[in-house]
């Protein structure tokens, strides 16, 4: 059997499509989110990309919006395209989050519990 080395310590959660990842000069939506972080899919451009090191998160849909979180990118990776016609370069992104003040961290918290799906991945 093959074992997985999982360094998350967060369950992670989906969340709905209209929540939105903005980091420095990009944004993408948010695959999927825990209190330890988020990873996001997002749309490679030609110009100069710079990492950033706080996200915001927006959720229209759920009228939530969480700006200047601490993160430092994990991992970045392209999207494997299915389709052959498609020339978009999707990429995705995985943050972890740094430290977060209590009333941010309860209010992120209180986000993933009422609009996160509720099975972990």
């Amino acid at each position: 059997m093959e074992t997985t080395n999982e360094r998350r310590c967060q369950p992670r959660y989906r969340l709905g499509e209209g929540a939105i990842a903005l980091s420095a000069d990009i944004s993408g939506h948010i695959q999927n989110i825990s209190l330890g972080g988020l990873s996001f899919v997002y749309l490679q451009s030609d110009g100069p990309k710079t990492n950033g090191d706080t996200i915001d998160i927006l959720d229209g849909q759920n009228n939530f919006f969480m700006e200047s979180i601490p993160c430092q990118t994990i991992i970045e990776q392209p999207v494997i395209n299915q389709s052959s016609f498609n020339a978009m370069r999707m990429v995705q992104r995985s943050v972890e989050f740094g430290q977060l003040a209590d009333h941010k961290r309860q209010e992120l918290q209180a986000y993933i519990a009422r609009h996160a799906n509720n099975n972990p991945i």
